[in-house]
């Protein structure tokens, strides 16, 4: 019996792509080195690591898991805080810990709801 992807589980997938996407950019960023203070690429990092946040939140459907809970704390902060007050090391070891702790965990479930027919 194949089962199909609810419309529930479609959301999921997008918003964990676009976490992806998000993740891989701020990742791009950092391969230049961590930004300074006032550089605009600081600016592009803390956005990346607000969008990852906020799919992984939407992605969660309300029900935060233990895994996402840290980008969505950091995502809750980025939405509040002044730029001038941005910390660019806490930036690049948010983007590091995302890639080897979150990372596979959303490819596991990216795969995951991939293979539910469509």
């Amino acid at each position: 019996m194949t089962s199909t992807r609810t419309d529930r589980e479609h959301r999921e997938l997008l918003r964990l792509t676009d976490a992806t996407a998000a993740l891989d950019q701020a990742r791009a960023i950092l391969r230049d080195g961590t930004p300074k203070p006032g550089n605009e690429r600081l600016l592009a990092l803390a956005y990346c690591m607000l969008t990852f946040g906020e799919m992984l939140k939407q992605a969660s459907h309300g029900t935060v898991t233990q895994a996402y809970s840290g980008p969505i704390a950091l995502r809750d902060k980025l939405a509040h805080v002044p730029h001038r007050k941005l910390n660019a090391d806490v930036l690049a070891t948010s983007v590091e810990r995302a890639t080897t702790e979150i990372l596979p965990l959303m490819q596991a479930r990216i795969q995951d709801l991939s293979n539910t027919v469509s």
